[in-house]
């Protein structure tokens, strides 16, 4: 008896050992061997993640107009395992609401008619639509480009298995104003959003969104542990970015060369117009112009903007710098004779003509600016020498980017070659391309009193996250030539847009500092026959400058000279410059004409 008394102490005592093993092993094996994987479970059943996204900045004109935003779009989903509808089903009841907005995205279309058109878009929506549905994944996406109305219209439609993904689109609610500034957003080869030319895509990591992933634990009521009872709020939005542009400004120049590309016959225009004092640049519009909503519509050869992208001989224009540089070094004076003026150069192989084949001996500088001599610019250019007038174009910026934020800017082709053809030929703009910011800016020295601004497009740039505004300051390039040299040279280009071949059109309100320019298209192995670019390049008032405007036509057919068809379309979108930027008459005699316009 007294022996099993003493065993049962022991047994007892075994088997609590035991137990305690049990309980220490399954504690070590859910602590230790299982630890990590119980973690990871309990994380994810406590812990969440979201993805937070904001908005692509956005572009506003000058004068706080919204002219790039954004607005929701979204993609039409299928859920396969909740569908209960057989799928062709499903795609009879979704087409006819895709081919209404179908049709409108084809409104243009006259190819074929809108009956015929509506029928076949049915169909290929029907059978595209079946087949999407019948694709081995349970998540599909059906269409896109949906907007909230046409949301709305197919969720009453109440399909099983039908849901909807909200994305931002870029939002344009002055249509397709300034669309060689602004650029436009497409994808890139990650499927993100870039935007691409101008300010879209020379600005893009600035416009750019962020997006930003916050991991947090909760508590069995989804609460924020921690004491914690929001998350980070900073901005997420790219930074919106304030341009020069004023829209009542970029509003006529398109409309102005719109007809005038019309009216004259040409194949392409520009506007550019600067504030001389500043660089800011004011307007800048191009025909044939894009639709940025739209893009994918239209060539590529129209996305660049043509006033940095595309070279051109500027001709008769470029002879102001011709005589700036000649009159600055000491060369010539306005009132310098030309010695061999009397009839036509001939300069090795080649005989080199005026543009109307008229000639006057000892013809003095001034006259010759105003007559487009090109005799006389072939002498002014001799007087300076080779190293001396390229210097002086180097400075004018020729061939140097314009440094401004349009993806299109770069640097243009400077002549390596100066044998006495080329210097001959430079010397009243033809054998030397440059684009026509560049023309704008060297002119726009000689209005500034000799000194160069640096063109801008960026009037300021706004950061969410900081809540910052970055101010773009004005930026002075250089002093290309005196002010004295300035003011000489100003007062030729009155005289030239007074009296020279375009003086029918002269303001009687405004004195105008202006030359035209005729310019032959050059080709492979010579020049486009019957086809020139008419220019008029000036700035007003002539003795203290609010604007220096260019404009351009490209192959005109009414007539090929700009004294027809550039100057009178300058003058008229001058007229209308002086109101927007209320610049009275400039001399006594023509205030009776602000009285009449006031009445």
């Amino acid at each position: 008896m007294a022996d099993q008394n003493s065993i049962r102490p022991r047994l007892a005592l075994l088997g609590v050992l035991v137990l305690f093993g049990v309980v220490i092993a399954r504690l070590f094996y859910w602590q230790v061997v299982q630890g990590y994987s119980l973690k990871k479970i309990a994380e994810s059943q406590a812990e969440k993640e979201t993805t937070l996204e904001g908005s692509r900045g956005r572009i506003f004109t000058a004068d706080n107009q919204l002219l790039v935003g954004n607005s929701s779009s979204f993609h039409l989903m299928a859920d396969k395992s909740l569908i209960e509808t057989d799928h062709q089903t499903i795609a009879d009841k979704l087409a006819p609401l895709l081919v209404e907005r179908d049709l409108e995205d084809l409104e243009n279309s006259e190819a074929t008619p809108e009956a015929e058109l509506a029928e076949n878009l049915l169909t290929d929506n029907q059978q595209y639509l079946a087949e999407r549905l019948d694709l081995d994944s349970n998540w599909i996406r059906l269409s896109s480009r949906l907007d909230r109305d046409l949301r709305n219209r197919i969720e009453q439609l109440e399909i099983p298995g039908i849901y909807f993904e909200e994305y931002q689109t870029r939002f344009y609610p002055e249509a397709s104003m300034a669309a060689h500034v602004t650029g436009f957003v497409g994808k890139n080869d990650q499927g993100q959003d870039t935007g691409y030319f101008g300010v879209e895509g020379a600005l893009d990591k600035e416009l750019e969104k962020r997006v930003r992933r916050n991991r947090f634990l909760t508590d069995a009521l989804g609460n924020l542990l921690g004491g914690e009872s929001s998350l980070e709020t900073q901005s997420l939005d790219g930074r919106d970015v304030v341009l020069t542009i004023r829209r009542d400004i970029q509003y006529l120049l398109e409309q102005e060369l719109e007809n005038a590309v019309e009216r004259y016959g040409a194949s392409s225009g520009e506007i550019i117009v600067m504030n001389t004092k500043t660089g800011s640049l004011l307007g800048l519009a191009a025909w044939p112009k894009y639709d940025q909503v739209s893009y994918w519509d239209y060539g590529a050869e129209l996305y660049k903007n043509p006033s940095l992208a595309n070279l051109y001989e500027p001709g008769s224009t470029f002879k102001t710098l011709t005589v700036a540089a000649g009159i600055d070094a000491d060369a010539v004076e306005p009132e310098t004779e030309c010695p061999n003026c009397d009839g036509p150069r001939r300069i090795d192989k080649y005989t080199i003509r005026t543009w109307n084949d008229e000639y006057q001996a000892d013809i003095n500088i001034r006259d010759a600016l105003a007559q487009s001599n090109n005799v006389a610019m072939i002498f002014v250019a001799e007087s300076l020498g080779v190293e001396k007038f390229t210097e002086y174009l180097r400075n004018f910026g020729i061939g140097e980017a314009i440094h401004l934020d349009l993806q299109d800017d770069i640097e243009t082709p400077f002549p390596e070659k100066w044998g006495p053809v080329e210097l001959a030929t430079t010397s009243f703009g033809q054998g030397i391309s440059t684009n026509s910011l560049q023309m704008v800016r060297a002119v726009g020295a000689i209005a500034n009193q000799g000194v160069m601004m640096r063109p801008k497009i960026i009037q300021e740039v706004i950061d969410h996250q900081t809540g910052k505004t970055i101010t773009i300051s004005p930026q002075e390039e250089r002093r290309v030539i005196s002010s004295e040299t300035a003011t000489t040279v100003t007062e030729m280009m009155v005289n030239a847009a007074q009296h020279g071949e375009a003086q029918w059109i002269f303001s009687d309100t405004h004195t105008i500092a202006g030359k035209t320019g005729t310019s032959q298209i050059p080709i492979p192995g010579g020049y486009k026959e019957d086809a020139t670019i008419a220019s008029f390049i000036g700035f007003a008032p002539a003795n203290d400058p609010e604007f220096i405007m260019l404009v351009k036509l490209v192959e005109t057919t009414s007539s090929p000279w700009a004294a027809e068809t550039a100057a009178p379309l300058w003058y008229r979108v001058a007229e209308k410059l002086f109101l927007l930027l209320n610049i009275p008459p400039d001399s006594q005699s023509n205030l009776s004409w602000a009285n009449q316009l006031a009445s």
